[in-house]
């Protein structure tokens, strides 16, 4: 049995392979070839800086703009009920 014949190989999904690539800061948009990339939080101001990304016609990442969000306003926005 050759080396290839005994690897098994687990299926994941386009988007937990994309999390796996580009880290648990990884946001993607169910709509757009555009994502969320998180970097962490500056602990002492509560902010948190996001880039919005995007791929090239050749896959390459570009950054379409950086946002640095509030902490509190994020939790108020996501934890929203109509």
């Amino acid at each position: 049995m050759s080396t290839e014949e005994k690897i098994i190989r687990i299926p994941i999904s386009r988007k937990q392979r994309k999390i796996n690539e580009r880290g648990k800061g990884y946001v993607e948009c169910e709509v757009s070839n555009r994502w969320l990339q998180f970097h962490g939080i500056i602990e002492d101001l509560e902010l948190i800086p996001v880039d919005v990304m995007t791929e090239n016609e050749d896959g390459k990442e570009r950054k379409l703009c950086e946002l640095i969000l509030k902490k509190e306003d994020i939790l108020r926005a996501i934890n929203f009920e109509k």
